[in-house]
């Protein structure tokens, strides 16, 4: 039993004043011979009432798989053997004395004796409570960790991992030709926590970068290419300057999760970056690949698939989608997959500078309908255009209500920016996020062919920020005189 002493638990001291020692055969508290205890075999007490009644045994019990300790308890028999229980086996107290660990749990824990000696009424209840047996689970634990390393073991075969002197790396064992990696280690440094591995695969990624902590347990800290961690207690210890046979545990451990080098990590890259693109696609305002038609600058219909994007894709979900480091063709042009009169699949890309209608089918069976045109009042609408050549302020937008051919339309990322457009001017009016103010004296100008419903837009009578009032005005302006 002496060999558990080195593994404390890291559990809360019980609060218990008392003070328990031991003296030949004796148990004392606080100097008070207060039990006997024999041990007739290693690991097993035997607990005696000053008169030498025999009221119960205790036996210390350990399962381990390899080096790695399964589980410790204690196997507790009633005086007439009739009745038996386990606990777990906790350390209460700081003290070297197996002996005294285990007397002060039964005592300060559950109470089966004190200064006054045994607790008759507390061990009848004891033994009367039904616990699980620890004993079973574990072996169970150990019958699960056996049959994982026989898998593992199995696993590691299948590829016979082998590690040159110079670092390569092969599947087959030393007569393989199977290079897969490369691996780099660090100079060695006796006792040290730094001493690390590096694996690289044939794309030269990064893949795996593992960390002797030089602690007791061997143990290795791994962290993959994907940013995933997991620790293995090494049998081989990093060592120099031939350090393959560390190196080849390593690369037993990455086979053994999957991770078998190659080119397997650039597969696991793209196969990530195009998940992240399909949910970016999702979270946009972008439209890919839905059904719908379009007419172009000639009025010509094109009925097919269409793709617009109006904004940057945010791949990575920072929260930014301007573009402002190349030239802005986002939500400037729509583009039809469509069949031509002989069958044959083609493709057309429009331009909203010309004008351009499109409309998308929506599931419910409405359509939701996009008009290309320059505005005004909004020349800087996206920075990146300023600073282009090919600068024009000629965007798509949806339209949210048309009336006698004039609309209200939307950005069809920003929300809160509106249009209106007269099908007797080729420009629409931008009304964004600036004060009613200058708002109110542009669009007044717009639409100053209704000189009353101008007027009062001049006077501030309408809140602009709000899709309703603008669609009002739209109305009020059909209808005037």
């Amino acid at each position: 039993m002496k060999k558990i002493t080195l593994i404390l638990l890291l559990l809360p001291f019980l609060s218990f004043s008392q003070k328990i020692t031991t003296k030949k055969d004796r148990v004392l508290i606080d100097e008070k011979e207060v039990a006997i205890f024999k041990e007739p075999v290693r690991d097993q007490y035997q607990l005696f009432d000053l008169a030498g009644n025999k009221q119960f045994t205790v036996e210390y019990k350990g399962m381990s798989e390899g080096k790695t300790i399964l589980n410790q308890w204690l196997l507790l028999t009633s005086a007439d053997e009739a009745k038996k229980t386990e606990i777990p086996y906790e350390v209460l107290i700081n003290s070297l004395s197996p002996t005294r660990i285990m007397l002060h749990l039964i005592s300060a824990k559950y109470g089966l004796f004190d200064k006054n000696g045994f607790n008759a009424s507390k061990i009848e209840t004891f033994f009367n409570t039904e616990r699980e047996s620890i004993g079973d689970k574990t072996l169970k634990t150990k019958m699960e960790v056996v049959a994982s390393k026989k898998d593992k073991e199995e696993k590691i075969a299948r590829y016979r991992p082998f590690v040159k002197m110079d670092g390569t790396i092969m599947f087959g064992g030393t007569a393989g030709t199977n290079i897969v990696g490369k691996a780099m280690s660090s100079n060695y440094t006796a006792f040290g926590n730094n001493n690390t591995v590096s694996i690289y695969d044939l794309d030269n990624i990064q893949v795996a970068t593992a960390r002797a902590t030089g602690n007791m347990n061997n143990e290795v800290e791994v962290t993959l290419f994907n940013d995933s961690k997991f620790t293995y207690n090494a049998e081989k210890r990093f060592a120099g300057p031939d350090n393959s046979s560390f190196v080849k545990e390593l690369v037993g451990e990455l086979v053994y999760r999957d991770i078998t080098l190659g080119r397997q990590a650039k597969s696991y890259n793209q196969n990530l970056l195009n998940e992240k693109i399909k949910l970016a696609k999702e979270r946009s305002r972008n439209i890919y690949n839905v059904s719908g038609y379009a007419f172009d600058e000639k009025g010509v219909r094109y009925d097919g698939i269409i793709t617009a994007q109006f904004e940057k894709l945010d791949i990575n979900q920072t929260g930014d989608t301007q573009v402002v480091d190349a030239i802005d063709n986002y939500g400037k042009n729509v583009s039809i997959k469509y069949k031509n009169e002989k069958g044959r699949e083609r493709t057309i890309t429009l331009q909203a500078k010309d004008n351009i209608k499109f409309y998308v089918r929506n599931n419910d069976g409405t359509e939701t309908a996009f008009e290309g045109m320059k505005v005004k009042g909004d020349a800087m609408k996206k920075l990146s255009n300023a600073m282009s050549l090919g600068f024009n302020n000629a965007y798509f937008y949806r339209v949210i209500y048309t009336s006698k051919d004039n609309s209200v339309l939307v950005d069809p990322v920003e929300d809160d920016r509106f249009v209106i457009k007269l099908k007797s001017k080729s420009e629409g009016q931008m009304v964004d996020k600036r004060n009613n103010d200058k708002l109110s004296i542009q669009l007044a100008e717009y639409l100053s062919g209704c000189k009353n419903l101008a007027s009062e837009i001049k006077k501030g009578a309408f809140d602009l920020k709000n899709s309703e009032n603008l669609i009002n005005i739209v109305n009020e302006y059909n209808d005037c005189k």
